[in-house]
């Protein structure tokens, strides 16, 4: 946190980098004036150092004053530097500098976290690009930027709507398995190496339905890696 230039005061996740201003105030939120404001919009710097100067489109209800205490004790403890600009820090190592082992660490521990353990251990086994690996990663964690999933973020999308059938709003498992245009190639492909299977709601259920085992040996791990390749 430097002068404030780079992050958005109410829409960026900046203070404990857990949860925007916006979703954790949406009273206050919707009542502001500064909407999509810089932090260094937000204030004025003064001989006594840096003052808020926040603007409301109304006076606030007494119900929200509790609200607005809890609010400026969050924003009142930083300290903003007029003499350095905002630079991101990476939390994982304490360097403060991107590494790719400890990124390899952090997605490690995440995916062999909770029962479900042994598909993810699967998928890291096989062998395959890794950007291939972790963009399925991110499929089967619901991580990938689906219109569904951008709205969650707050990001405005107009058109929510699936680009190929335009019959109901875009998320992972529509567009990778149950929209129209897809579904037809999943079942011609799967012909092609003899396995019949009822799709499932989820891309993370579809790929644990064919987690390797010893009986059907090659042609099960064959099957995964072409289900890695399709998507």
């Amino acid at each position: 946190m430097g002068c404030g230039d780079r992050i958005k005061f109410w829409e960026d996740r900046w203070i404990d980098g857990e949860t925007a201003l916006l979703a954790k105030y949406p009273r206050l939120y919707l009542n502001s004036c500064q909407k999509n404001h810089l932090i260094q919009q937000m204030g004025v710097h003064s001989d006594i150092g840096w003052e808020w100067d926040f603007k409301w489109r109304r006076h606030l209800f007494d119900s929200e004053v509790p609200m607005a205490d809890s609010f400026l004790n969050d924003v009142g403890c930083i300290r903003i530097q007029p003499s350095s600009r905002d630079d991101w820090i990476w939390q994982l190592d304490p360097s403060g500098q991107y590494t790719v082992k400890s990124a390899y660490v952090a997605l490690r521990g995440n995916i062999t976290e909770g029962d479900d353990c042994a598909d993810f251990e699967d998928l890291w086994k096989l062998r395959i690009p890794s950007k291939v690996a972790v963009f399925v990663w991110r499929l089967l964690r619901d991580r990938l930027p689906t219109k569904v999933n951008l709205r969650r973020r707050h990001v405005e999308i107009n058109d929510l709507q699936c680009p190929f059938c335009r019959s109901t709003e875009e998320d992972a498992a529509h567009i990778f398995l149950h929209c129209s245009k897809i579904t037809p190639i999943w079942g011609e492909s799967m012909s092609w190496v003899s396995i019949l299977s009822v799709f499932p709601q989820l891309p993370r259920q579809h790929f644990s339905q064919h987690v390797i085992d010893k009986a059907e040996g090659t042609r099960s791990n064959r099957w995964r890696l072409w289900w890695v390749a399709f998507t």
